[in-house]
């Protein structure tokens, strides 16, 4: 009954999409350098811009998410640079990987995948290596399911002359972001996650400060499609892109990004946090452990532990079955949790079906709850708005 075209995607990226953004795709193909392109290509910048609340620059890439981390690293960073990496996660770990090939000095500072990185943590790396002239940190950390507490962890950065470079994946379009308010150098972020598109599509927002160190670098860039400074070029001169783009993909994105828009920022926020609350909530009731930090819990996923007695392609294999998919562990942690996300268009509907299904398989494992406790706890959080 279920297969890949109507499973209940509640994984973090792809995500569901809405009808509007599919009927923006379904077009006849144009060419990217005509009037008409530019309008829409320059239409995607401004939107882009409102969506990560900046005044600063801002470049489309064709590319994943981790293309536009890519070219954060291969422009800013130069071999030998001093970089702290502050690693709670796969996501963050990457952010290490990625200066590491490009030759970065790297002084990494790692917690407990589950917890947070903490403003203290942050205050010793930099009284430690006061050399160190830019650092990295995932905001939302989603193969953890933790939110770092940035808009503190950026002060103390900034304080420091330190620039800092973010990976906003699965919190731009979900959570508050204010980079240009917090003091964030780079912001880099993915189409297939909180904005809703099919993935192929990253943003990344540069800051003066960010500028300056890449146009006074005294070696040269081991870059060519992702040098942010062709791309900067060719959109003040050319409004396009230096290369050719995903050319249908930005029409979905054009779509996407009017859709948050229409909802508001902040409106859409609140959803997103509300369906994170009552998730969570249904999952405790089911007497399911959470593996994240309560305290930083990430808004846009939630990570569960699996206790004792149930393994993870039962459960995952049970819910894929009942026409849900949720997203397992990774690295150490395969096996060990499970992840479900709350982004885009996710809303009350999908969120008690998630937890209906969970019943349904837990009852069927054997495993000890409460029949209903997981619909009604969360029925009670979005009832009250909680």
């Amino acid at each position: 009954m279920y297969d890949e075209r109507n499973l209940l995607l509640m994984t973090p990226g792809p995500v569901p999409i809405h009808p509007r953004v599919y009927e923006a795709m379904n077009r006849v193909i144009c060419h990217h350098r005509t009037e008409n392109f530019r309008k829409v290509f320059m239409e995607c910048i401004e939107l882009s811009k409102y969506v990560m609340q900046t005044e600063n620059d801002v470049f489309i890439l064709t590319g994943s998410g981790t293309a536009a981390m890519e070219a954060a690293i291969s422009n800013i960073v130069e071999p030998g640079d001093e970089v702290i990496c502050f690693i709670n996660g796969k996501f963050s770990e990457r952010w290490f990987e990625i200066c590491q090939a490009f030759g970065a000095k790297c002084h990494t500072y790692s917690v407990e995948w589950g917890k947070a990185i903490t403003p203290d943590i942050v205050k010793k790396a930099v009284e430690e290596h006061p050399e160190a002239s830019i650092a990295t940190i995932c905001h939302n950390e989603t193969s953890t399911g933790i939110l770092n507490p940035l808009p503190e962890i950026a002060k103390i950065c900034r304080e420091n002359d330190l620039i800092l470079v973010v990976d906003g994946i699965t919190s731009v379009g979900g959570d508050y972001v204010f980079p240009d308010k917090w003091g964030v150098n780079v912001l880099v972020t993915g189409s297939q996650k909180c904005l809703g598109c099919p993935p192929g599509l990253s943003l990344i927002m540069v800051d003066e400060q960010a500028w300056e160190k890449i146009k006074n670098r005294k070696s040269n860039k081991f870059s060519y499609y992702v040098d942010l400074e062709r791309y900067k070029k060719s959109l003040e001169k050319k409004r396009e892109t230096p290369y050719t783009p995903a050319i249908t993909l930005l029409f979905g994105l054009r779509e996407s990004l009017t859709m948050i828009k229409e909802e508001g920022l902040e409106q859409r926020v609140k959803r997103h946090r509300l369906c994170g609350k009552a998730l969570r909530e249904g999952v405790k009731a089911l007497n399911l452990p959470l593996f994240e930090d309560e305290n930083y819990a990430s808004n846009t996923l939630t990570a569960v532990s699996y206790p004792q007695g149930i393994t993870d392609s039962q459960f995952r294999g049970l819910m894929e079955k009942h026409g849900v998919l949720v997203a397992g562990g990774q690295a150490h942690l395969k096996g060990k949790i499970f992840r479900v996300a709350h982004m885009n268009i996710i809303g009350e509907r999908e969120i008690l079906t998630t937890l209906a299904t969970m019943e349904l398989v837990l009852s069927e494992i054997g495993w000890n709850f409460e029949p209903g406790s997981g619909v009604s706890s969360a029925i009670k959080i979005f009832k009250n708005k909680l």
